[in-house]
């Protein structure tokens, strides 16, 4: 692994006489704010910093539309998808619209039968089922050209509130709002789908029953686990938007999520305040699970679930799915990663299985795109049809490549970093060829090597509770806004362990060189695999995110160690 030491930008003037710790003005400099202005709305960010939604192109005109609806007594359908964003998307504007005393349906279709987006089949059902005047997608339909057309032709108006990569073309006769969409005048474009709808319902809210506007703030713990479900950077408005969530969430009316909390025995409440790694690797995966392995109405409803044991029953299913979707993950990764050469190059990894569940493959090419640090495509391998998932590392846009191909492609979608692809058989070794020669014409061996960017070299001396404190104030981190990466050097190996069930984690004991010396303890998560590197005496640079640890009213300041490396005595 490279490290690779982020430069000192120059301070402005202005910036010169500002009453700053040394530390944070440079992790602010490096993360693009320089001025007073900006740092201030960085540090001291607040709810009504939001942009107003009626800035976003479309809003106007689908606030009309439902409100032509509201005083025809139109039935409407909600149209979601089977992510985290796209669940927490459905219920916002689901409640909402009941708020406007609407009866709104809604429809999630199943990820293994049908796919994402919108399909003819389901516009069929809902069609019959429900014969709406008015169809709303969320966190879809911005690819759906042909069928927004065919929903047309069923004489049903449809508004897309989507926020994925925009296609080369776009749906007719509808109202679309994207901050993505070309001639947006709104200035943030990297909400997730359920900010976008957020800004929808703030609108209608707002012009409907703006006396319990400020009830919609009660939302925003489901706004925010969706934005970070979604990986979407968490800076600007997402920022804020998963900030206030976090807050409503430690306190959250909402049933499903509390008896959530429970069943994984999460330690959140009133003296513990969760966070993001609460929502994306523990609340938010739960929330995917019966999408990924059965239908995610099982989430959607417990979403909106108002009885304590239907609930309690429908998070005790949940956390089963989550379970079987752990087991079957595992299998996949290893299956896929059996032939591939451990410290080996590469620039692009496809593997296709034959009976491999559509549902967790993007997870799977995740995980191994982060160990290979390349593009990955994870794929069911069909008779008629290949699909699955892609995904990428930062330096790679994978759908922008990919979108160069789709003359070869049946569908595809997504972001620069996540995507789906649906393929006929006969023109997958071609897409695969033709992919690698992009990749190749455009990006030299050293893109694919593994890097840590460091924020900043600190003094072990200089280590305290103080320099904690001013990195709190960069909270909540994530996509974007990445925790700062310190190095520290000349620190002395006291100890060193294997801890954790499977003793798959490495902790150390290290001091300073002085006399007076400092102890800090490192705890180098899926480390152990290095342990025979290391012994006491052994002088090392460490690599690490600085952290407090607290525990049974104790509280120490911990190394969570990204690297480490001997120094040459």
């Amino acid at each position: 692994m490279n490290w690779v030491i982020k430069p000192i930008p120059e301070i402005p003037e202005e910036l010169k006489s500002f009453s700053l710790n040394p530390t944070t003005l440079r992790l602010l400099l490096q993360r693009g704010f320089f001025s007073k202005e900006s740092i201030e709305k960085f540090l001291n960010s607040r709810y009504e910093n939001l942009h107003s939604p009626n800035d976003l192109n479309g809003v106007a005109e689908a606030v009309e539309r439902i409100e032509k609806a509201r005083k025809n007594k139109e039935s409407v359908v909600i149209f979601g998808d089977y992510d985290a964003d796209g669940i927490t998307s459905t219920v916002l504007l689901k409640e909402t619209l009941e708020e406007l005393d609407f009866k709104p349906r809604t429809y999630i279709p199943d990820r293994n039968k049908e796919g994402y987006g919108l399909n003819r089949p389901a516009l069929d059902f809902i069609k019959k089922e429900y014969n709406p005047k008015l169809l709303i997608t969320v966190d879809c339909g911005i690819s759906n050209k042909e069928e927004i057309e065919y929903a047309r032709g069923l004489d049903i108006d449809v508004i897309v509130i989507d926020h994925h990569s925009i296609p080369k073309k776009l749906p007719a006769g509808c109202i679309l709002i994207n901050p993505k969409l070309p001639r947006q005048k709104y200035s943030f474009k990297d909400l997730a789908g359920v900010g976008v709808v957020f800004k929808v319902c703030r609108a209608l809210w707002e012009k409907f029953i703006s006396q319990k506007s400020e009830q919609l703030k009660w939302y925003l713990d489901i706004v925010a686990i969706g934005t970070i479900a979604d990986c979407v950077p968490l800076v600007g408005e997402n920022r804020i938007l998963a900030k206030f969530g976090l807050i409503v969430l430690q306190k959250t009316k909402r049933l499903g999520i509390q008896e959530i909390i429970k069943t994984a025995r999460l330690n959140i409440g009133d003296k513990n305040p969760p966070s993001v790694e609460n929502i994306a690797f523990q609340i938010g995966p739960r929330l995917n699970a019966a999408g990924r392995m059965d239908h995610a109405d099982i989430t959607l409803n417990l979403l909106c679930e108002s009885d304590p044991a239907k609930a309690r029953l429908a998070a005790l299913e949940l956390e089963s799915k989550n379970s079987q979707r752990q087991k079957i993950t595992q299998e996949i990764y290893e299956e896929a990663k059996a032939t591939l050469k451990e410290g080996k190059s590469y620039n692009l990894i496809i593997r296709k299985g034959e009976k491999w569940p559509v549902g967790v493959l993007g997870i799977v090419a995740g995980k191994i795109a982060e160990e290979y640090h390349c593009p990955v495509f994870i794929l069911r391998d069909d008779e008629k049809l290949i699909e699955g998932s892609g995904r990428s590392i930062d330096v790679f846009n994978l759908i922008e490549a990919v979108s160069r191909l789709d003359n070869l492609l049946e569908k595809y979608g997504g972001h620069a970093q996540a995507m789906g692809i649906k393929i006929k058989p006969e023109n997958f070794a071609r897409f695969e060829d033709d992919l690698r020669k992009i990749i190749e014409k455009s990006y030299d061996k050293d893109t694919w090597r593994k890097q840590v960017h460091i924020d900043a070299e600190i003094e072990a001396g200089k280590i305290d509770w103080d320099i904690l404190s001013e990195i709190k104030k960069f909270e909540p981190f994530g996509e974007g806004n990445r925790e700062p990466a310190f190095l520290t050097k000349s620190l002395i190996v006291q100890e060193i362990n294997l801890v954790g069930s499977e003793q798959k984690h490495l902790k150390f004991i290290f001091s300073t060189e002085n006399t007076d010396a400092k102890i800090f303890e490192g705890i180098f998560f899926k480390g152990g695999e290095r342990s025979l590197e290391f012994k006491a005496g052994d002088k090392v640079s460490v690599v690490y995110n600085l952290r407090s640890n607290e525990w049974n009213g104790n509280r120490k300041i911990e190394l969570h160690i990204i690297d480490i490396k001997k120094e040459k005595l």
